[in-house]
């Protein structure tokens, strides 16, 4: 293992970092490319899955989803490998997790949703192990809330009901946790809206509306909240509107559907 090549790939890593921050996307991709030749060279597999992920999340943001396929399965074989040396290393079972709760997001957006799950449930697997040893740690406690929510919602495109609402409300319990400690965290709060919105949107596809409206309105509440504290932030404007838009449409749906069974129930009435 030569340090040389550790230090020069980690300095090129911050470099790469800082070009990304100031807009200068066509240097980065330069400097990341030098960042993970010296890092291969390195025999390091810690800096090497650093680079690899960086670099990873930096073409998925650009939109370049089978660049960022690559780099994070690569990503994923450096720490399945620091894993296999070390089970029990928790800086290998972070990366893990955090590597597979990327691929498990990628995959479900080039639509393959099978493997997508295989991730999500391999990044709770690290999580919940994680947090065996240290079961207040907010950062895992917020990755776990993460990756439940992400599974909540596949499971829901896949018409799996019963196992989306139970990483639903695993997310929410997570996220209550959470909360009960920082209850000022903007953070965590847009965490927990997002959640009862997702849920409330996976009940009223599957025709539980009131439970849906109920989950809908307090996310609605929590959006509002935190968009009455910083009115210039477009992130909570737009989870605001969007929250608004969809409760308007379950709304809606409702009226039309009671207006069907009124009128089913009126023709069976003259028969």
């Amino acid at each position: 293992m030569s340090r040389q090549k550790i230090d020069r790939a980690e300095r090129l890593l911050e470099k790469s970092m800082g070009l990304v921050k100031k807009g200068r996307f066509n240097e980065a991709l330069k400097t990341f490319s030098e960042a993970e030749k010296f890092a291969t060279e390195s025999g390091n597999p810690y800096i090497l899955y650093n680079v690899l992920y960086a670099r990873g999340s930096f073409m998925q943001a650009l939109r370049l989803h089978r660049d960022a396929l690559g780099l994070y399965e690569r990503a994923a074989e450096a720490a399945d490998g620091m894993i296999a040396a070390d089970p029990g290393n928790v800086d290998a079972q972070t990366c893990v997790a955090a590597v597979n709760n990327n691929l498990g997001t990628l995959k479900k957006e080039l639509k393959q949703p099978e493997e997508a799950g295989k991730h999500f449930e391999r990044a709770l697997e690290m999580l919940e192990k994680l947090l065996e040893k240290d079961s207040g740690n907010s950062t895992y406690l917020t990755h776990l809330g993460m990756a439940s929510n992400n599974l909540g919602n596949l499971y829901s495109e896949l018409g799996k009901t019963e196992k989306s609402e139970k990483q639903f409300r695993r997310a929410l319990e997570t996220y209550g946790e959470l909360l009960a400690k920082e209850p000022e965290n903007n953070l965590y709060q847009s965490y927990l809206g997002t959640a009862y919105m997702n849920f409330g949107v996976m009940q009223g596809k599957n025709g539980f509306k009131e439970e849906a409206e109920q989950n809908m309105v307090k996310a609605l509440e929590i959006r509002g909240k935190l968009l009455a504290s910083d009115q210039e932030n477009q992130g909570y404007k737009a989870d605001y509107d969007m929250t608004l838009e969809k409760l308007r449409e379950l709304r809606e749906k409702g009226k039309l559907e009671d207006k069907a069974e009124e009128k089913i129930a009126e023709e069976k009435t003259e028969e």
